[in-house]
Protein backbone atom coordinates (compact mmCIF):
# COMPACT_ATOMS: atom_id res chain seq x y z
CA UNK A 1 0.00 0.00 0.00
CA UNK A 2 1.69 3.25 -1.26
CA UNK A 3 0.14 5.51 1.37
CA UNK A 4 1.26 3.12 4.11
CA UNK A 5 4.89 3.35 2.98
CA UNK A 6 4.61 7.11 2.65
CA UNK A 7 3.24 7.39 6.18
CA UNK A 8 6.16 5.35 7.51
CA UNK A 9 8.58 7.72 5.78
CA UNK A 10 6.80 10.69 7.34
CA UNK A 11 7.07 9.10 10.78
CA UNK A 12 10.78 8.48 10.23
CA UNK A 13 11.38 12.07 9.14
CA UNK A 14 9.77 13.24 12.37
CA UNK A 15 11.64 10.75 14.56
CA UNK A 16 13.20 13.47 16.74
CA UNK A 17 9.76 14.80 17.63
CA UNK A 18 8.59 11.27 18.30
CA UNK A 19 11.56 10.42 20.54
CA UNK A 20 10.95 13.46 22.72
CA UNK A 21 7.38 12.44 23.48
CA UNK A 22 7.76 8.67 23.52
CA UNK A 23 11.02 8.32 25.43
CA UNK A 24 11.25 11.70 27.15
CA UNK A 25 7.99 11.30 29.03
CA UNK A 26 9.04 7.82 30.12
CA UNK A 27 11.74 9.44 32.27
CA UNK A 28 8.96 10.87 34.40
CA UNK A 29 7.66 7.36 35.05
CA UNK A 30 11.15 6.13 35.94
CA UNK A 31 11.60 8.96 38.44
CA UNK A 32 8.20 8.32 40.00
CA UNK A 33 8.86 4.61 40.31
CA UNK A 34 12.47 4.80 41.51
CA UNK A 35 11.45 5.50 45.12
CA UNK A 36 9.07 2.57 45.22
CA UNK A 37 11.62 0.25 43.64
CA UNK A 38 14.29 1.30 46.16
CA UNK A 39 11.91 0.72 49.06
CA UNK A 40 10.86 -2.69 47.80
CA UNK A 41 14.49 -3.62 47.18
CA UNK A 42 15.43 -2.63 50.73
CA UNK A 43 12.59 -4.74 52.09
CA UNK A 44 13.76 -7.71 50.03
CA UNK A 45 17.37 -7.30 51.19
CA UNK A 46 16.34 -7.38 54.85
CA UNK A 47 14.09 -10.42 54.44
CA UNK A 48 16.73 -12.76 55.91
CA UNK A 49 16.52 -11.06 59.31
CA UNK A 50 12.91 -10.02 59.58
CA UNK A 51 11.78 -7.46 62.11
CA UNK A 52 8.11 -6.76 62.29
CA UNK A 53 7.15 -3.17 61.49
CA UNK A 54 3.97 -1.78 62.93
CA UNK A 55 1.63 -0.13 60.50
CA UNK A 56 -0.09 3.14 61.32
CA UNK A 57 -3.81 2.62 60.77
CA UNK A 58 -6.82 4.93 60.94
CA UNK A 59 -10.38 3.57 61.00
CA UNK A 60 -13.02 6.06 59.87
CA UNK A 61 -16.55 5.07 60.89
CA UNK A 62 -19.32 6.39 58.65
CA UNK A 63 -21.82 3.76 59.74
CA UNK A 64 -22.59 5.32 63.10
CA UNK A 65 -21.04 2.46 65.11
CA UNK A 66 -23.61 -0.10 63.90
CA UNK A 67 -22.89 -3.56 65.37
CA UNK A 68 -19.54 -2.23 66.59
CA UNK A 69 -17.76 -3.25 63.36
CA UNK A 70 -15.52 -0.18 63.19
CA UNK A 71 -14.59 -0.41 66.86
CA UNK A 72 -14.07 -4.13 66.48
CA UNK A 73 -11.61 -3.56 63.65
CA UNK A 74 -9.71 -1.12 65.84
CA UNK A 75 -9.49 -3.66 68.66
CA UNK A 76 -8.57 -6.52 66.35
CA UNK A 77 -5.76 -4.55 64.68
CA UNK A 78 -4.45 -2.90 67.84
CA UNK A 79 -2.12 -5.79 68.73
CA UNK A 80 -0.03 -5.40 65.58
CA UNK A 81 -0.73 -1.85 64.45
CA UNK A 82 -0.57 1.68 65.81
CA UNK A 83 -4.02 3.26 65.67
CA UNK A 84 -4.49 6.97 65.11
CA UNK A 85 -7.56 9.17 64.81
CA UNK A 86 -8.36 11.19 61.68
CA UNK A 87 -11.08 13.72 61.04
CA UNK A 88 -13.58 12.44 58.51
CA UNK A 89 -13.01 15.29 56.07
CA UNK A 90 -11.69 15.17 52.55
CA UNK A 91 -8.82 17.54 53.38
CA UNK A 92 -7.69 15.54 56.43
CA UNK A 93 -7.73 12.23 54.57
CA UNK A 94 -5.85 13.68 51.59
CA UNK A 95 -3.19 15.26 53.82
CA UNK A 96 -2.72 12.03 55.76
CA UNK A 97 -2.03 10.08 52.57
CA UNK A 98 0.06 12.76 50.86
CA UNK A 99 2.38 13.19 53.88
CA UNK A 100 2.63 9.46 54.64
CA UNK A 101 1.20 10.16 58.07
CA UNK A 102 -0.75 6.93 57.89
CA UNK A 103 -0.02 3.56 56.25
CA UNK A 104 -3.64 2.43 55.93
CA UNK A 105 -6.98 4.21 56.10
CA UNK A 106 -10.03 1.98 56.58
CA UNK A 107 -13.37 3.63 55.81
CA UNK A 108 -16.47 1.78 57.01
CA UNK A 109 -19.17 3.21 54.70
CA UNK A 110 -22.69 4.09 55.71
CA UNK A 111 -24.98 1.08 55.90
CA UNK A 112 -22.09 -1.37 55.90
CA UNK A 113 -23.33 -3.43 58.87
CA UNK A 114 -26.73 -3.91 57.26
CA UNK A 115 -25.21 -4.93 53.92
CA UNK A 116 -22.78 -7.27 55.68
CA UNK A 117 -25.58 -9.03 57.56
CA UNK A 118 -27.73 -9.31 54.44
CA UNK A 119 -24.85 -10.77 52.42
CA UNK A 120 -24.15 -13.43 55.06
CA UNK A 121 -27.82 -14.40 55.36
CA UNK A 122 -28.28 -14.70 51.58
CA UNK A 123 -24.94 -16.39 50.95
CA UNK A 124 -23.57 -13.51 48.88
CA UNK A 125 -20.11 -11.96 48.86
CA UNK A 126 -19.19 -9.86 51.86
CA UNK A 127 -19.12 -6.16 50.89
CA UNK A 128 -15.70 -4.56 50.96
CA UNK A 129 -14.77 -1.60 53.10
CA UNK A 130 -12.98 1.29 51.44
CA UNK A 131 -9.23 1.39 52.02
CA UNK A 132 -6.36 3.70 51.08
CA UNK A 133 -2.90 2.14 51.34
CA UNK A 134 0.41 4.00 51.43
CA UNK A 135 2.60 3.45 48.37
CA UNK A 136 5.92 3.86 50.22
CA UNK A 137 6.03 0.57 52.18
CA UNK A 138 4.39 -2.81 52.50
CA UNK A 139 3.17 -2.52 56.10
CA UNK A 140 -0.07 -0.87 55.01
CA UNK A 141 -0.79 -3.75 52.64
CA UNK A 142 -0.06 -6.26 55.42
CA UNK A 143 -2.45 -4.45 57.75
CA UNK A 144 -5.10 -4.58 55.04
CA UNK A 145 -4.59 -8.34 54.81
CA UNK A 146 -5.16 -8.57 58.57
CA UNK A 147 -8.35 -6.55 58.18
CA UNK A 148 -9.60 -8.85 55.40
CA UNK A 149 -8.86 -11.85 57.62
CA UNK A 150 -10.87 -10.33 60.45
CA UNK A 151 -13.86 -9.72 58.20
CA UNK A 152 -13.63 -13.25 56.84
CA UNK A 153 -13.62 -14.67 60.36
CA UNK A 154 -16.53 -12.41 61.26
CA UNK A 155 -18.53 -13.80 58.35
CA UNK A 156 -17.96 -17.38 59.49
CA UNK A 157 -18.76 -16.58 63.12
CA UNK A 158 -21.94 -14.69 62.26
CA UNK A 159 -23.15 -17.41 59.93
CA UNK A 160 -22.57 -20.05 62.60
CA UNK A 161 -24.56 -18.04 65.16
CA UNK A 162 -27.48 -17.67 62.72
CA UNK A 163 -27.54 -21.40 62.05
CA UNK A 164 -27.27 -22.24 65.76
CA UNK A 165 -30.06 -19.82 66.66
CA UNK A 166 -32.24 -21.18 63.85
CA UNK A 167 -33.20 -17.72 62.55
CA UNK A 168 -32.95 -16.09 59.15
CA UNK A 169 -33.09 -12.50 60.35
CA UNK A 170 -31.28 -10.40 62.90
CA UNK A 171 -33.53 -7.40 63.26
CA UNK A 172 -31.76 -5.75 66.19
CA UNK A 173 -28.22 -6.72 65.11
CA UNK A 174 -27.48 -8.43 68.43
CA UNK A 175 -26.09 -11.59 66.86
CA UNK A 176 -23.81 -9.56 64.60
CA UNK A 177 -22.57 -7.45 67.52
CA UNK A 178 -21.81 -10.59 69.58
CA UNK A 179 -19.99 -12.08 66.59
CA UNK A 180 -17.87 -8.96 66.23
CA UNK A 181 -16.85 -9.03 69.88
CA UNK A 182 -16.03 -12.75 69.78
CA UNK A 183 -13.83 -12.49 66.70
CA UNK A 184 -11.94 -9.43 67.92
CA UNK A 185 -11.33 -10.97 71.34
CA UNK A 186 -9.87 -14.07 69.72
CA UNK A 187 -7.70 -11.92 67.45
CA UNK A 188 -6.16 -10.15 70.43
CA UNK A 189 -5.65 -13.32 72.45
CA UNK A 190 -4.14 -15.36 69.63
CA UNK A 191 -1.86 -12.62 68.37
CA UNK A 192 -3.38 -12.60 64.94
CA UNK A 193 -0.99 -9.95 63.74
CA UNK A 194 2.00 -12.27 64.06
CA UNK A 195 0.40 -14.78 61.75
CA UNK A 196 -0.52 -12.18 59.18
CA UNK A 197 2.94 -10.67 58.78
CA UNK A 198 5.02 -13.85 58.70
CA UNK A 199 6.35 -14.72 55.23
CA UNK A 200 7.90 -18.08 54.51
CA UNK A 201 7.58 -18.24 50.71
CA UNK A 202 7.64 -16.07 47.63
CA UNK A 203 3.99 -15.11 47.55
CA UNK A 204 4.71 -11.72 49.09
CA UNK A 205 7.49 -11.04 46.61
CA UNK A 206 5.27 -12.03 43.69
CA UNK A 207 2.57 -9.74 45.04
CA UNK A 208 5.08 -6.89 45.26
CA UNK A 209 6.24 -7.55 41.72
CA UNK A 210 2.69 -7.52 40.35
CA UNK A 211 1.94 -4.29 42.23
CA UNK A 212 5.08 -2.59 40.93
CA UNK A 213 4.32 -3.67 37.37
CA UNK A 214 0.70 -2.54 37.59
CA UNK A 215 1.57 0.87 39.02
CA UNK A 216 4.26 1.49 36.40
CA UNK A 217 1.86 0.59 33.58
CA UNK A 218 -0.80 2.91 34.99
CA UNK A 219 1.77 5.72 35.16
CA UNK A 220 2.67 4.89 31.57
CA UNK A 221 -0.87 5.60 30.44
CA UNK A 222 -0.16 9.34 30.33
CA UNK A 223 3.03 9.16 28.18
CA UNK A 224 1.44 6.61 25.83
CA UNK A 225 -1.64 8.73 25.20
CA UNK A 226 0.22 12.04 24.94
CA UNK A 227 2.95 10.74 22.62
CA UNK A 228 0.63 8.75 20.36
CA UNK A 229 -1.98 11.50 20.09
CA UNK A 230 0.49 14.24 19.20
CA UNK A 231 2.63 12.15 16.84
CA UNK A 232 -0.25 10.56 14.97
CA UNK A 233 -2.04 13.92 14.67
CA UNK A 234 1.16 15.34 13.18
CA UNK A 235 1.52 12.50 10.67
CA UNK A 236 -2.14 12.64 9.65
CA UNK A 237 -1.88 16.43 9.38
CA UNK A 238 0.97 16.10 6.88
CA UNK A 239 -1.30 14.14 4.56
CA UNK A 240 -4.01 16.78 4.96
CA UNK A 241 -1.73 19.63 3.88
CA UNK A 242 -2.89 21.41 0.70
CA UNK A 243 -0.11 20.33 -1.64
CA UNK A 244 -0.11 16.75 -0.41
CA UNK A 245 -3.89 16.55 -0.65
CA UNK A 246 -3.79 17.74 -4.28
CA UNK A 247 -1.22 15.12 -5.18
CA UNK A 248 -3.18 12.38 -3.42
CA UNK A 249 -6.42 13.51 -5.08
CA UNK A 250 -4.79 13.07 -8.48
CA UNK A 251 -3.80 9.46 -7.70
CA UNK A 252 -5.90 6.43 -8.54
CA UNK A 253 -5.97 5.23 -4.90
CA UNK A 254 -9.41 5.31 -3.25
CA UNK A 255 -9.78 7.90 -0.42
CA UNK A 256 -10.79 5.28 2.13
CA UNK A 257 -7.77 3.18 1.14
CA UNK A 258 -5.49 6.15 1.60
CA UNK A 259 -6.95 6.84 5.05
CA UNK A 260 -6.58 3.22 6.06
CA UNK A 261 -2.94 3.22 4.92
CA UNK A 262 -2.12 6.18 7.16
CA UNK A 263 -3.99 4.61 10.05
CA UNK A 264 -2.15 1.27 9.75
CA UNK A 265 1.21 3.04 9.78
CA UNK A 266 0.18 4.90 12.93
CA UNK A 267 -1.07 1.66 14.44
CA UNK A 268 2.38 0.15 13.96
CA UNK A 269 3.74 3.09 15.92
CA UNK A 270 1.29 2.28 18.73
CA UNK A 271 2.47 -1.32 18.84
CA UNK A 272 6.08 -0.16 19.18
CA UNK A 273 5.14 2.25 21.99
CA UNK A 274 3.24 -0.48 23.84
CA UNK A 275 6.12 -2.92 23.57
CA UNK A 276 8.51 -0.24 24.84
CA UNK A 277 6.48 0.50 27.98
CA UNK A 278 5.88 -3.18 28.67
CA UNK A 279 9.61 -3.83 28.50
CA UNK A 280 10.39 -0.76 30.62
CA UNK A 281 7.94 -1.83 33.33
CA UNK A 282 9.41 -5.32 33.34
CA UNK A 283 12.94 -3.91 33.68
CA UNK A 284 11.89 -1.86 36.71
CA UNK A 285 11.14 -5.15 38.48
CA UNK A 286 14.65 -6.58 38.02
CA UNK A 287 16.08 -5.03 41.23
CA UNK A 288 13.43 -6.95 43.20
CA UNK A 289 15.00 -10.29 42.30
CA UNK A 290 13.83 -13.36 40.42
CA UNK A 291 11.04 -14.08 42.91
CA UNK A 292 9.20 -10.87 41.98
CA UNK A 293 7.59 -12.40 38.91
CA UNK A 294 4.21 -12.13 37.22
CA UNK A 295 2.10 -15.04 36.04
CA UNK A 296 2.41 -15.41 32.24
CA UNK A 297 -1.35 -15.23 31.77
CA UNK A 298 -1.54 -11.98 33.77
CA UNK A 299 1.30 -10.48 31.73
CA UNK A 300 -0.45 -11.48 28.51
CA UNK A 301 -3.69 -9.83 29.63
CA UNK A 302 -1.79 -6.65 30.54
CA UNK A 303 -0.10 -6.66 27.13
CA UNK A 304 -3.47 -6.84 25.36
CA UNK A 305 -4.80 -4.01 27.54
CA UNK A 306 -1.84 -1.74 26.81
CA UNK A 307 -2.06 -2.48 23.08
CA UNK A 308 -5.76 -1.62 23.17
CA UNK A 309 -5.06 1.61 25.05
CA UNK A 310 -2.35 2.57 22.54
CA UNK A 311 -4.79 1.81 19.72
CA UNK A 312 -7.29 4.14 21.34
CA UNK A 313 -4.65 6.91 21.57
CA UNK A 314 -3.67 6.33 17.92
CA UNK A 315 -7.31 6.56 16.89
CA UNK A 316 -7.70 9.83 18.80
CA UNK A 317 -4.61 11.32 17.13
CA UNK A 318 -5.82 10.08 13.76
CA UNK A 319 -9.17 11.81 14.28
CA UNK A 320 -7.43 15.07 15.27
CA UNK A 321 -5.20 14.91 12.21
CA UNK A 322 -8.13 14.27 9.92
CA UNK A 323 -9.88 17.31 11.39
CA UNK A 324 -6.96 19.44 10.28
CA UNK A 325 -5.91 20.81 13.69
CA UNK A 326 -2.62 22.66 13.85
CA UNK A 327 0.49 21.30 15.50
CA UNK A 328 0.12 23.69 18.45
CA UNK A 329 -3.53 22.77 18.95
CA UNK A 330 -2.68 19.06 18.83
CA UNK A 331 0.03 19.54 21.47
CA UNK A 332 -2.24 21.49 23.77
CA UNK A 333 -5.17 19.12 23.45
CA UNK A 334 -3.05 15.99 23.88
CA UNK A 335 -1.35 17.20 27.04
CA UNK A 336 -4.48 18.55 28.71
CA UNK A 337 -6.66 15.58 27.77
CA UNK A 338 -3.98 13.03 28.72
CA UNK A 339 -3.50 14.64 32.13
CA UNK A 340 -7.24 14.72 32.73
CA UNK A 341 -7.61 11.06 31.73
CA UNK A 342 -4.73 9.97 33.97
CA UNK A 343 -5.89 12.06 36.93
CA UNK A 344 -9.52 10.99 36.86
CA UNK A 345 -8.50 7.42 36.09
CA UNK A 346 -6.80 7.01 39.48
CA UNK A 347 -3.23 6.78 38.17
CA UNK A 348 -1.89 9.39 40.61
CA UNK A 349 -4.75 9.83 43.06
CA UNK A 350 -6.63 7.19 45.08
CA UNK A 351 -10.12 6.74 43.74
CA UNK A 352 -11.47 6.41 47.29
CA UNK A 353 -10.60 10.05 47.97
CA UNK A 354 -12.09 11.47 44.78
CA UNK A 355 -15.31 13.50 44.96
CA UNK A 356 -18.35 11.99 43.32
CA UNK A 357 -18.24 14.38 40.37
CA UNK A 358 -14.69 13.35 39.55
CA UNK A 359 -15.60 9.67 39.81
CA UNK A 360 -18.43 10.19 37.34
CA UNK A 361 -16.08 11.99 34.95
CA UNK A 362 -13.49 9.24 35.34
CA UNK A 363 -16.00 6.56 34.38
CA UNK A 364 -16.76 8.50 31.19
CA UNK A 365 -13.10 8.52 30.09
CA UNK A 366 -10.93 5.59 28.93
CA UNK A 367 -8.26 5.99 31.62
CA UNK A 368 -10.50 4.57 34.35
CA UNK A 369 -11.23 1.39 32.40
CA UNK A 370 -7.58 1.06 31.41
CA UNK A 371 -6.56 1.04 35.08
CA UNK A 372 -9.40 -1.28 36.04
CA UNK A 373 -8.39 -3.75 33.32
CA UNK A 374 -4.80 -3.81 34.60
CA UNK A 375 -6.06 -4.32 38.16
CA UNK A 376 -8.30 -7.19 37.06
CA UNK A 377 -5.45 -8.82 35.13
CA UNK A 378 -3.02 -8.63 38.06
CA UNK A 379 -5.49 -9.00 40.95
CA UNK A 380 -4.85 -5.52 42.35
CA UNK A 381 -6.99 -2.71 43.72
CA UNK A 382 -10.67 -3.60 43.83
CA UNK A 383 -9.77 -7.10 42.61
CA UNK A 384 -7.23 -7.80 45.36
CA UNK A 385 -9.61 -9.95 47.38
CA UNK A 386 -10.78 -12.13 44.48
CA UNK A 387 -7.49 -12.23 42.55
CA UNK A 388 -7.13 -11.94 38.75
CA UNK A 389 -10.54 -11.76 37.11
CA UNK A 390 -10.66 -12.50 33.37
CA UNK A 391 -14.31 -11.46 33.10
CA UNK A 392 -13.74 -8.01 34.64
CA UNK A 393 -10.61 -7.62 32.51
CA UNK A 394 -12.52 -8.41 29.31
CA UNK A 395 -15.31 -5.94 30.06
CA UNK A 396 -12.94 -3.07 30.94
CA UNK A 397 -10.63 -3.73 27.99
CA UNK A 398 -13.67 -3.96 25.73
CA UNK A 399 -14.76 -0.49 26.81
CA UNK A 400 -11.33 0.92 25.91
CA UNK A 401 -11.65 -0.81 22.53
CA UNK A 402 -15.01 0.86 22.03
CA UNK A 403 -13.38 4.27 22.51
CA UNK A 404 -10.80 3.31 19.89
CA UNK A 405 -13.53 2.24 17.46
CA UNK A 406 -15.44 5.49 17.99
CA UNK A 407 -12.36 7.68 17.39
CA UNK A 408 -11.46 5.63 14.31
CA UNK A 409 -14.92 6.02 12.80
CA UNK A 410 -14.80 9.77 13.40
CA UNK A 411 -11.39 10.04 11.74
CA UNK A 412 -12.35 7.98 8.69
CA UNK A 413 -15.64 9.85 8.30
CA UNK A 414 -13.98 13.27 8.49
CA UNK A 415 -11.29 12.15 6.06
CA UNK A 416 -13.86 10.94 3.55
CA UNK A 417 -15.85 14.17 3.80
CA UNK A 418 -12.76 16.34 3.36
CA UNK A 419 -11.71 14.25 0.35
CA UNK A 420 -15.08 14.75 -1.37
CA UNK A 421 -15.21 18.46 -0.48
CA UNK A 422 -11.79 19.96 -1.13
CA UNK A 423 -11.01 23.38 0.15
CA UNK A 424 -11.73 26.36 -2.07
CA UNK A 425 -8.10 27.13 -2.88
CA UNK A 426 -7.54 23.55 -4.03
CA UNK A 427 -10.67 23.60 -6.22
CA UNK A 428 -9.67 26.89 -7.84
CA UNK A 429 -6.18 25.69 -8.69
CA UNK A 430 -7.53 22.43 -10.08
CA UNK A 431 -9.95 24.41 -12.30
CA UNK A 432 -7.14 26.67 -13.55
CA UNK A 433 -5.04 23.68 -14.51
CA UNK A 434 -7.96 22.10 -16.33
CA UNK A 435 -8.70 25.28 -18.32
CA UNK A 436 -5.09 25.90 -19.15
Amino acid sequence: MNTFKAALRVIWRHRAYLLVYLFGLSLMMIVLMSGSVAGAQQDAASAGVYESDRATVAVVDRDGGEAGIAQGLREGLSAGCDLIALDDTERALQDAVATNYVDLIIIVPEGYAARFAEAVRTGGDVPAVRTVTSYTSGVGAMARMQMEGLLSSLRSEYRARLVHAGVDTDADGALLAHSVQRVMDEAQVNGRDGIAVAQTGTAGDSRTGASMFGVSMRFGGYPIMASMTVTVALVAGVFNAGRVRRRLAASAEHPSRRGMGVFLACLLLGVIASAYYLALSALLMLPLGTDASIAPESFALCAVTVLTYALMAVALGFALGQCGVSEEAANGFANVFSLMVAFTGGAWFPASLMPDAMLVLGHLLPGWWYGDALGAALGLGEHAASGPDAGAWASSTGLVLMYAAAFTCVGLAVGAIRARRPRSDTAERTTELAVG
